[in-house]
């Protein structure tokens, strides 16, 4: 160090090797000249055995946790996938037997751990008698809470509506909307679930399993014809 050199201070020496956390892979050697917190022999010889082993420990415990919470994590998303898995199976055998509203009703919330699940659907008097009968969104509804560029919507404070969900409004604090739009002639729709507790759906969720749900329950209304209406001439 010459005599113009300012001198290096502690926190000039931490900001460098904050900056530079690969030094002392670049430069090994300057290990030989630290003294480590309990390092010092008094022989001239840095002995780091012991703060390597101390750091080596907090890292497996950090991982250790990091682990335990990743298998927790997978855990639930495959407890989920098999919900879902098993809510359209469901959905699919109560298409079959005419009962696809009431199957949405009585089943989903079990399978998929809700208050309350509803299918509703704007003039929903136009629709085939494949299920129990429906209730009417009123026209626009479903543009209102669930536009097409924005078809699931996941609300994690909402006051029950009984166009959704009827009686079990009052159980509604928050809910999550699935946007139908099965075509072929057939009204615009919902696939409503509700949960009495707050924030039990947000807008940070992922929303790709509800979306494979209502999917589903989409293409099971897109096959019915006018002429399962109960008089219609088949």
């Amino acid at each position: 160090m010459n005599d113009n050199s300012t001198p290096l201070t502690d926190d000039a020496v931490l900001a460098y090797l904050t900056e530079n956390p690969a030094f002392l892979d670049r430069r090994p050697e300057a290990l030989l000249h630290l003294v480590l917190p309990g390092s010092a022999r008094g022989d001239g010889v840095v002995d780091i055995r012991d703060f390597v082993v101390r750091r080596l420990k907090d890292e497996l415990r950090e991982m250790r946790d990091g682990t335990d919470a990743l298998i927790q994590t997978t855990r639930i998303n495959m407890s989920l996938l098999n919900r879902t898995h098993q809510a359209v199976l469901t959905v699919l055998q109560g298409d079959e037997k005419g009962t696809l509203g009431e199957t949405v009703a009585d089943d989903l919330t079990l399978l998929l751990d809700v208050d309350v699940a509803a299918l509703r659907f704007e003039n929903a008097g136009r629709l085939p008698a494949r299920s129990a009968p429906l209730a009417t969104l009123p026209e626009g509804y479903v543009d209102m809470v669930a536009p097409r560029e924005r078809p699931i919507a996941l609300r994690a404070q909402a006051k029950g509506d009984e166009r959704l969900f009827g009686g079990g409004a009052g159980l509604v604090a928050s809910d999550a909307l699935a946007r139908l739009e099965p075509g072929n002639g057939h009204p615009p729709g919902l696939l409503a679930l509700g949960d009495r507790h707050p924030g039990a759906f947000s807008e940070e969720q992922a929303s790709d399993l509800l979306s494979f749900v209502a999917r589903v329950v989409e293409h099971c209304v897109r096959q019915w014809t006018f002429g399962d209406r109960p008089g219609a001439p088949g």
